[in-house]
């Protein structure tokens, strides 16, 4: 029954063509009873009309088998179908003896809406009703050249027909519906298995935009003591002037070095070095605003960048941030350990370098004052 299929059939197409290809076979098996039937209970004329249909119907199947024309052979065999009962009936005598091979007509209609599509399945119903009206205004004639049937002949052939018709008309409905199911199911399931997979990438996703962000606060954080590096300052300064230009607002910057740093490290070991850089950084991070931001340059240089501050406010929070580190003690230090300032405020010559060099210019000042002092830039 997947003769007539092709390799580019969906499944939903491979079923159609098989239970057409079905369906037709087993109309023909059905015509070749019913002939044979017909023939021996002494109607040779009408038991020929089902018998050559059976012969047309299994050359029409053979030739799509071959050919792959399922428009043609659908075609073909709806109307083969729907013209079988007529023929048959006129053959009989009209609607008196030939009424009980009227249910197959319907298999038309019925099988274009399963095969076809609605339009389709409404034209043949059209061509059904055309040709009732027509036997009806021919029924008069046909009568006077067939041989009546015997009641109890014609009410067991209705039965038998309409029981054959039924039992089809089931196995048609029962497969179709079948399918449907399965197709729900599967399609049920693949939105289920869609959604699924949809929410194992976005979070494969997320994932992937987290240890991008944890990549970028990695090149962009100093590991020793946690605040921002060289890189990330350099971008941050250059931002922030940018801004203060545009918005016409006030800018600090205050760079600062430990003094007499190589000699700690000399004294106590790199070791204590570290201890007294983490332990300015921890300082700097307490004193100053969350707005501010502190990266480290390089060594035991510092940088602060102070968004919209005042040169006054500027002076007194290093000032502060000298204080706190002066009195903090460091463990493994027996000495207290200090640093010098120098800070710039923005003004309307300035871009991030000439800013950073004014604070630099002004930590030097300090150093050359005898350091572990505060220095403005002018």
């Amino acid at each position: 029954m997947n003769k007539g299929a092709l390799p580019t059939d969906n499944d939903q197409e491979r079923l159609k063509k098989a239970i057409l290809s079905l369906i037709a076979s087993g109309i023909a098996f059905l015509a070749i009873f019913w002939g044979s039937l017909y023939v021996l209970s002494g109607y040779p004329f009408s038991g020929a009309i089902p018998l050559t249909y059976a012969v047309i119907s299994f050359f029409s199947i053979t030739h799509f088998f071959i050919t792959k024309k399922f428009s043609f052979f659908r075609s073909s065999q709806f109307m083969m179908i729907m013209l079988l009962p007529f023929m048959l009936m006129w053959s009989l005598g009209g609607f008196a003896n030939g009424s009980s091979v009227m249910i197959w007509a319907f298999f038309t209609p019925l099988a274009a809406l399963f095969f076809a599509d609605s339009k389709s399945a409404q034209r043949w119903v059209a061509v059904f009703v055309a040709l009732t009206i027509f036997s009806a205004l021919i029924d008069s004639v046909v009568v006077n050249f067939a041989t009546p049937m015997p009641e109890s002949l014609n009410t067991l052939y209705f039965l038998m027909n309409m029981g054959c018709g039924f039992l089809l008309v089931y196995i048609v409905l029962h497969y179709f519906v079948r399918d449907r199911e399965k197709a729900n199911l599967a399609s049920i399931a693949a939105r289920e298995e869609a959604v699924k997979a949809k929410q194992e990438l976005e979070k494969a996703y997320q994932q992937v935009r987290d240890n991008e962000t944890k990549i970028m606060e990695l090149m962009l954080t100093d590991s020793l003591t946690g605040v921002a590096n060289r890189r990330a300052l350099n971008d941050q300064l250059e931002k922030e002037v940018k801004r203060a230009k545009r918005y016409k607002k006030q800018l600090g910057v205050i760079m600062t070095d430990l003094d007499f740093f190589k000699s700690i490290n000399d004294s106590y070991g790199h070791t204590a070095g570290d201890e007294v850089l983490k332990a300015f950084a921890e300082v700097m991070r307490e004193t100053v605003r969350a707005t501010d931001f502190i990266a480290r340059y390089g060594g035991e240089e510092f940088v602060l960048i102070l968004p919209e501050i005042s040169r006054d406010d500027l002076y007194e929070i290093t000032c502060r941030i000298r204080e706190a580190f002066e009195s903090t003690e460091i463990p493994g230090l027996d000495k207290a350990v200090t640093a010098s300032f120098g800070a710039a405020v923005l003004d309307s010559t300035d871009d991030h370098r000439s800013l950073l060099s004014r604070a630099d210019k002004a930590l030097y000042n300090s150093k050359e004052l005898g350091r572990n002092c505060v220095t403005m830039a002018a």
